[in-house]
């Protein structure tokens, strides 16, 4: 293959797409699932919506009365590849899927360029090398898997490894510690802090026994190290701890949790890999995260056996073998042992997805087999266990299907690593017997690993005929969300999940109280219950001027609209405006603060927490003109006339960083009603501002850009001349595991 710079990366992006074939026909979907129609696209579409406004998407008024954006994380909103995406072309006011798709096929050609650059930087050849490179992200996690947050963490493992291994090596030391502290920080940017966080993990240990070694010499680097990590991620870490401790969490336990509860362990056990799930590592299982094929798993075998006296393959073995104890969960000591010491590891509540590390090293690894057969003959057991493998299953297999019929094609995956058993054997055989060139030989175990990962990827797509699906769901009932967007007040949807699952408000545009999320502010939790239990005090509160279900959620509803689906709107005359005023203060006397709201008058007096501000009293206060003038995402204008000081109440989530002004000057947003936000507002005509100014947004961002910032002056500054290339070869190196 041709060693220039820009031929191994060309034809892994034509292997890459190639390998996505069905998504460029438009026929196929790679987003039919319930995560991805339900909440991930409209969280999408919400940010596409802002960065086509000009806007950048700091707070969601669309659900939940409105929920800070970064905070969440899983949004993307502070991963930078997602902003090319949220700035595409728009049809009819919507994301487009060829861009998603488009997305999707490119993160995966990252996904084999980084891989590649790490083999390259090991000293592997390009062809071995490319091997390496689409393996990893064709195979396992980053090939299966349809949740863009993850794949996105997922992606710069290489990049975090490659500038490791170069900081232990002494090649620009500080400077490789801390690009590898800056790929850590990207992939926190994602959108999901599960496989960073495993990463992070990983890169502790290296760490720990990288000081054991080397000890004071070390420490520079990895402080080095921990300030870009922490730097480049504050984007995304500042705002989500601020969330994170103000919020509850969907966890799959019984209860949601708080943030200074840990997941219990029962969800860890839940979501850990079964012992017997490793045998998918080579036959594609139930599960398709798992799967590396047959070729692949064997060429690694090979490369860790015949090159086991190179640090770098005992540390790649290293690597793989504690991953898979770890992902083992609640099936391996050790991952309980790191649950309970190792903080925050407990909020990685799915150690199965520690797999991925593993399967990155199986494919660096099988770079080095094959870079190794070039020297070396295999081993005495590969052609035994091959053709064992290869000829054992088809007497298995006829028996078994004269019994009873396959039900999810199990028989296919085992004939599948039948034949790639034979065609690796045959071809190593050919290849040592000089009856095959060692290029040809290459080419071929190359196309028996893209064969392999063929039956894998793309099988779980839908096709656009196919019956039913996720995605038909955000389209089908168009005429409701038309009604809807004709009316003239303000409306804000009670929304039957049941009936309508997905997210209408960030899809749509039209605000919604329960949503779809991971979690939520915790000051809305006693609102939700009381609003499940038939309550009035959400729905006047927040005001749920209209329902959205199949049939009337709590008495006094008026049906205004059938939809054709059977979906019908109704309205909810007892909601409250988005903005009122009133003139009599109390506090919570007690534990239950939605008794007290129960059975007061909201409409004329607030709750305050404390003493409060003094208002004033007047017989008159009913004469209050409270207007809302304008309401966009983090901008809400109102016109208030007064009576007497009063305080003037917004129907939105309180939480920190909103500011608000009367007339230009500053004052204090009060905490109103115990989840409201409220200002003091003095008799006369005033005009009142909120304006979400979130600092822990702006610092975040700013140090992340300082970060990186930094990252790009030390890489300048240290630029290689000769790309991929060390003063020792890798093959000779000896980086201790």
């Amino acid at each position: 293959m041709n060693r220039s710079l820009a031929t191994g990366p060309l034809i892994l992006f034509f292997i890459i797409t190639g390998s996505f074939w069905k998504l460029l026909t438009k026929q196929y979907t790679w987003m039919d699932h319930p995560d991805m129609a339900y909440q991930v696209l409209p969280w999408y579409q919400f940010e596409s919506d802002a960065w086509h406004r000009g806007e950048f998407p700091l707070w969601d008024p669309n659900v939940w009365g409105g929920q800070p954006l970064l905070g969440q994380i899983q949004p993307g909103a502070a991963y930078p590849p997602n902003w090319l995406l949220f700035l595409s072309p728009l049809r009819e006011g919507h994301i487009q899927r060829m861009w998603l798709n488009v997305y999707f096929i490119l993160t995966h050609f990252f996904a084999a360029l980084f891989c590649y650059w790490f083999c390259r930087d090991l000293g592997r050849t390009a062809s071995a090398s490319l091997f390496g490179g689409f393996a990893f992200a064709l195979g396992g996690v980053v090939g299966s898997i349809a949740w863009p947050q993850m794949l996105n963490g997922a992606v710069w493992i290489p990049l975090v490894l490659l500038f490791y291994l170069r900081s232990v090596r002494g090649y620009n030391r500080l400077t490789s510690a801390a690009l590898a502290g800056t790929f850590l920080g990207i992939s926190f940017l994602s959108g999901h802090h599960q496989i960073p966080t495993f990463t992070a993990l990983m890169m502790l240990v290296l760490w720990l026994v990288e000081l054991s070694r080397r000890r004071v010499r070390a420490l520079s680097s990895v402080a080095m190290f921990v300030t870009f990590a922490a730097l480049v991620s504050a984007f995304q870490t500042i705002p989500a701890y601020e969330y994170g401790t103000r919020s509850i969490r969907w966890v799959g336990s019984q209860n949601p949790i708080f943030w200074g509860q840990s997941v219990p362990y029962t969800v860890h056990q839940q979501y850990s890999l079964p012992p017997l799930e490793l045998l998918s590592l080579a036959v594609s299982g139930s599960t398709r995260d798992t799967f590396m094929g047959v070729t692949v798993v064997v060429m690694a075998l090979i490369g860790f056996t015949l090159t086991f006296n190179q640090g770098v393959v005992r540390l790649m073995g290293g690597i793989c073998i504690g991953s898979l104890l770890f992902a083992m969960g609640g099936f391996s000591v050790f991952h309980g042992i790191f649950y309970l010491l190792v903080p925050l590891v407990e909020k990685a509540r799915t150690p199965a997805m520690a797999i991925v590390l593993a399967q990155f090293t199986l494919a660096v690894m099988a770079s080095y087999g094959i870079d190794a057969l070039r020297l070396r003959p295999p081993p005495r057991w590969c052609f035994t266990a091959l053709l064992t493998i290869g000829l054992l299953p088809w007497p298995v297999l006829a028996g078994f299907s004269a019994i009873r019929d396959e039900t999810s094609r199990e028989y296919e995956r085992f004939a599948v690593a039948a034949l790639a058993s034979l065609a690796v054997a045959a071809v190593l055989r050919g290849w040592k017997r000089a009856v095959i060139s060692e290029s040809a030989a290459i080419t071929l175990l190359c196309v028996t690993a893209l064969f392999e990962f063929g039956t894998v990827t793309g099988q779980s797509y839908r096709h656009r005929e196919t019956p039913g699906g996720f995605l038909k769901v955000l389209d089908q009932d168009r005429d409701v969300v038309d009604f809807l967007r004709k009316q003239t007040d303000f409306v804000r949807l009670e929304v039957d999940t049941d009936a309508l699952p997905y997210n209408v408000g960030d899809w749509d545009g039209i605000e919604q109280f329960r949503a779809y999320l991971g979690g939520m502010t915790s000051n809305l939790i006693p609102f939700e219950i009381e609003r499940q239990k038939g309550g009035h005090v959400a729905s006047e509160l927040f005001g749920l001027n209209y329902a959205v279900g199949r049939k009337v959620s709590r008495a006094g509803q008026i049906e205004v609209f059938n939809g054709a689906s059977g979906l019908n709107v109704y309205r909810n005359p007892e909601a409250f405006p988005p903005v009122w005023s009133v003139h009599r203060r109390r506090a919570f006397l007690g534990q239950d603060p939605i008794s007290e709201l129960q059975s007061a008058d909201l409409r004329r007096e607030v709750f305050l927490t404390g003493t409060g501000p003094a208002l004033d009293q007047c017989d008159n206060s009913d004469g209050d003109i409270v207007r809302l003038l304008k309401r966009e995402q983090t901008h809400i204008t109102i016109e208030a006339v007064m009576t007497c000081k009063g305080m003037v109440v917004l129907s939105q989530t309180f939480f920190p960083g909103w500011q608000a002004t009367v007339d230009g000057k500053p004052v204090r947003v009060e905490e109103a009603d115990g989840t409201l936000q409220g200002v003091v507002t003095p008799a006369g005509t005033h005009r009142i501002e909120f304006k979400y100014r979130p600092q822990t947004v702006y610092w975040g961002g700013l140090l992340s850009a300082v970060g990186l910032g930094a990252a790009l002056m030390l890489a300048l500054l240290t630029r290689r001349s000769r790309p991929f290339k060390h003063a020792e070869s890798a093959d000779n190196q000896a980086v201790s595991a």
